[in-house]
């Protein structure tokens, strides 16, 4: 297990990284999308990757982060009711692209705040149900707990489907502040739900 100053060395180390891949899809995207938004997403990506690296496996986390960050932003822009990884991936976004956008009646749907329907599409078991409410409830108390401008921040982005820089907006701060108060923030939750026996 690693200790904070190696979790923030990797932080740091790998920014370059995060930014990199954000700015390659930024350009895929044809300016649909706003690079800072794209970058938070990657942040996040970024924590997960070294919360979840395995070194024993005698592979390079930079791969494994390229991976991790690559999907956190596409699963970001997956909450925007634009977005369709399909058509990306077939370059429909780009200026040319063979592909339109996805015409509206196709659009997915932002989440609701809290909403249980929006997790995994299978038939869990009981204690499966019921691990997902204790979590969605846990949830709720942590962003309830939180100061005014994380916790409305993360209400517009996660819960309203609004991008990082409409969040930011509303709140009254920069948006690449709003990125690092939303990366800090969601680590905190994340060493809380981790306290609490969720992983």
């Amino acid at each position: 297990m690693r200790n904070q100053a190696q979790h923030d060395a990797l932080v740091l180390e790998h920014q370059g990284l995060v930014r990199a891949i954000a700015w390659k899809i930024h350009r895929r995207l044809a300016g649909k999308a706003e690079l800072d938004d794209l970058i938070a997403y990657g942040q996040l990506g970024l924590l997960e990757a070294i919360a979840a690296f395995d070194s024993t496996r005698n592979h390079k986390f930079t791969t494994y982060a390229w991976h991790r960050i690559r999907g956190a932003i596409l699963d970001g822009l997956g909450r925007m009711t634009w977005f369709a990884r399909a058509d990306f991936e077939r370059g429909g976004y780009e200026l040319g692209g063979s592909e339109a956008p996805p015409a509206a009646e196709n659009r997915r749907p932002a989440r609701n705040e809290f909403d249980a329907t929006a997790l995994p599409d299978r038939e869990p078991g009981a204690a499966e149900r019921a691990m997902r409410l204790e979590l969605i409830a846990f949830l709720a108390d942590l962003v309830a707990t939180l100061p005014e401008k994380e916790a409305a921040l993360l209400r517009a982005t996660f819960y309203e489907g609004r991008t990082l820089t409409e969040a930011a907006r509303r709140v009254g701060i920069s948006t690449p502040w709003a990125s690092r108060l939303q990366t800090r923030t969601l680590a905190d939750m994340r060493v809380a739900l981790e306290r609490k026996g969720f992983r």
